[in-house]
This record gives structure tokens, C-alpha cells and sequence, in this order.
């Protein structure tokens, strides 16, 4: 796979977001607005984390395709935001202009580079992709199902960008400087788990993660992605498309859920 056939992806995922059922006249209950309304807040913030900067890092390592490839994903990203505000302002939950978590992340990885700014994003993709499966159970809206497998679904590839973004871009370090950094980045993501966990428990809780579940959710989906940033390590997506190149069409929308069969990408 290379970051040419993930910009095809991403290209041939933009059109993917008809099938949603915005016509769904469910209101959630006021224990079910109590129990998501600020984790939903806060991801929804995160979603549209804006840019730039990242996008300018990409322009300025000179590869075309990667840089393609970053600005359809920021531009998925905020997608997400979009999506999950208009149903939020449909439940009368209003949208937050900024959130510390959300400024916290936008800064960690600036002064280190491109290839630590994806680290740090990678991370808060981990932790996205067990929130929204909690998110999915937490309530019975239709639209907000709908929402969390659509992103879900996306989510996938991100994982898979950013890792061969990994395995490509990356320094070449000594074995006591790998594993020091490695550390480091298994550090990053269990302070996030924790930190995510304590701000977002309520709906966490609501759909059916307590903290012992997340947290192993959490160590099984980076180990998986940790997986995937060794050089020989197959790149591999869950209930995704073998390969994105040959197959544009990729998932059929919405209502397909993120199976547990693992297919390589190649």
C-alpha cells in the first residue's frame, strides 16, 4: 500500500455520507443526554482539530501523495465534526468552542515535528475508536448509531495512514533510542486512556466500559497498531477493503458495522 492508494480512499469515501439517516425524529432522554452530552462535546471538538499546521508539515516534506492524502484526512476529520454537531444541535446540546483536552493535544507533538504530531494523533485515534464503539451502545438514536459507524469506518484507514506514515517517515534509531521512544509513546497513550477515561467515564460507562474493559480495549487496539509500524509488519484493517487501491468502492456505508475479520491491505 502505498500513501498514493490511501488518497484514492480517501477520494472515493467523500461521497459516502448520504446514507445517513437524517430524517430519524428520535430524542434522546434527558439520563441519555446527562450520560453523553459532554464525552459527545468533547470528541466533537476534537474532530475538528483544523489543520493547518499539519497540512504544512505535509506540504513541506515534498511528497505529493502524502501531502494529498493529509488534506482529505483533515478534511474527513472535520467532516466528523460536522456530522456530530448537527445532531447535536438536533438534541439542543450545544457545541463547544474550545476544550482544554483538545488544546492539550493540538500542542504536544508542535515543537518535535511531523512524525511526533502523527504519533500524537494516532493516539487520540486509539482512544476514538473504543469511545465511539461505547457511544454506539450508550443511546437508542438510529442517526447516532449511524454516526458512530460511519466514523468507525473511517477510522480504520486513519489507522492505516498514520502507521505507514510511521514506517516510512521515521528515523532510523538504535536499539536502546527505539525502545527508549517507544516508551515514551506507550507512556502518551496510557496518560490519554486515563486522562480520556476520567473526563468521558459517563458515557463510557453507559456503553458498557468501565474501566477495566477500556483500558484493555485500549491495549489491545495499540498493540495492534504498534503492529503495523514494523517495516514487515502487513497492514491490516478491520472490516475494511483488501485493497483500496483495486477496490475504490471500499465500505458500503453507514450501516455496515466494523467486523471482527482482519483483512490485509496490501
Amino acid at each position: 500500500m502505498t500513501f498514493a492508494d490511501i488518497t484514492t480512499y480517501f477520494q472515493a469515501n467523500r461521497a459516502r455520507f448520504a446514507d445517513l439517516a437524517w430524517d430519524d425524529p428520535h430524542q434522546l432522554s434527558l439520563t441519555q443526554k446527562r450520560a453523553i452530552s459532554a464525552s459527545l462535546q468533547t470528541f466533537q471538538r476534537g474532530e475538528g482539530t483544523g489543520g493547518d499546521h499539519l497540512q504544512a508539515l505535509a506540504d513541506q516534506l515534498g511528497d505529493a501523495d502524502y501531502a494529498a492524502a493529509m488534506r482529505l484526512f483533515i478534511q474527513e476529520e472535520e467532516g466528523h465534526a460536522n456530522m456530530l454537531g448537527e445532531f447535536m444541535d438536533r438534541q439542543g446540546i450545544p457545541r463547544l468552542q474550545s476544550h482544554w483536552l483538545h488544546e492539550v493535544f493540538r500542542s504536544l507533538g508542535r515543537p518535535l515535528g511531523l512524525v511526533h504530531m502523527v504519533r500524537v494523533i494516532l493516539t487520540a485515534e486509539v482512544v476514538a475508536t473504543i469511545f465511539y464503539r461505547a457511544l454506539y451502545t450508550a443511546t437508542f438514536s438510529g442517526l447516532l448509531q449511524q454516526l458512530c459507524r460511519r466514523i468507525l469506518l473511517d477510522e480504520e484507514m486513519h489507522l492505516i495512514y498514520h502507521c505507514l506514515a510511521i514506517r516510512q517517515l521515521s528515523p532510523k534509531r538504535n536499539w536502546l533510542s527505539g525502545w527508549l521512544w517507544k516508551q515514551v509513546y506507550r507512556g502518551l497513550m496510557a496518560g490519554t486512556a486515563l486522562t480520556v477515561y476520567l473526563s468521558c467515564r459517563r458515557a463510557l460507562r453507559a456503553g458498557g466500559y468501565g474501566l477495566g474493559r477500556f483500558c484493555t480495549a485500549i491495549a489491545t487496539e495499540y498493540a495492534r497498531v504498534e503492529q503495523m509500524q514494523r517495516p514487515d509488519a502487513p497492514l491490516v484493517l478491520r472490516g475494511g477493503p483488501a485493497a483500496p487501491a483495486a477496490s475504490p468502492a471500499g465500505p458500503t456505508g453507514a450501516w455496515q458495522w466494523p467486523g471482527s475479520p482482519l483483512r490485509v491491505a496490501r
